[in-house]
């Protein structure tokens, strides 16, 4: 069996006795491209939080691989619009503690994996950017820090289908260098092409953890998408 990079044991979470995570216990493989699907409300922004160290489970708890570096590209990106696209990206590598030539090096490795207006436009204030430029910036800052799993939430949110293309290339290529790669996401058109598996929660419930097709999946996805409730690891 694959080396788990992520796990989850028994993860509920809470806010103000609202249940939004409950008795969530999944794994996530080394060198896997997983999706995390289901819709709005389902606890998948908590569970990325959880999953990020942004917050700290009610109960339960998340155990990484030794030594792992996780990335976390919230929803809603969280740039900082008034610092430039370069300040924006050397943040990223703040938590790295290198030198000003590793991290300059370490810039033009991320900036290879960026459109040409990222690249030619260091100088703008994030602020000035478009809805798929600023994706992409967020992508970039958080490949800064040199992670293991890289963990985005609704990366396609609102933007066009082209950048959601170029977005899920590039998660492509660093998945083909070994990164583990987690996307969760409510609409899962374009994930479910790149992804090989997926986890589907369910008003914050895993409904299914497993490979994208079969039977189960099948069932696991619709009952995400419509609200139709199916036994967990059915």
């Amino acid at each position: 069996m694959p080396e788990a990079i992520v796990e989850t044991f028994g993860v509920t979470h809470r806010y103000a006795g609202v249940l939004a995570l409950d008795n969530i216990s999944l794994r996530i493989e080394r060198g896997s491209f997983a999706g995390v699907f289901g819709p709005n409300g389902a606890g998948k922004s908590t569970l990325s939080l959880v999953l990020g160290g942004m917050l700290a489970p009610t109960q339960g708890r998340v155990v990484s691989a030794g030594g792992v570096r996780l990335a976390l590209v919230p929803e809603g990106r969280r740039l900082f619009g008034q610092l430039s696209v370069r300040e924006n990206l050397q943040l990223g590598a703040f938590a790295l503690k290198e030198g000003r030539a590793q991290v300059n090096a370490r810039l033009d490795e991320v900036l290879k994996l960026m459109p040409s207006s990222i690249r030619d436009g260091l100088a703008r204030p994030a602020v000035t950017l478009s809805g798929g430029e600023r994706q992409m910036l967020a992508l970039g800052r958080a490949l800064m820090c040199k992670p293991d799993v890289v963990l985005l939430d609704e990366p396609s949110l609102g933007l066009a289908p082209v950048m959601i293309e170029r977005v899920y290339e590039v998660l492509s290529a660093l998945h083909a260098k070994g990164a583990t790669i987690v996307v969760i996401e409510q609409m899962a058109t374009h994930a479910m092409d790149y992804v090989d598996s997926m986890f589907v929660l369910d008003r914050g419930r895993l409904a299914y953890q497993g490979p994208m097709t079969g039977e189960a999946a099948e069932r696991a996805l619709k009952a995400g998408y419509i609200g139709e409730q199916e036994p967990v690891g059915q």
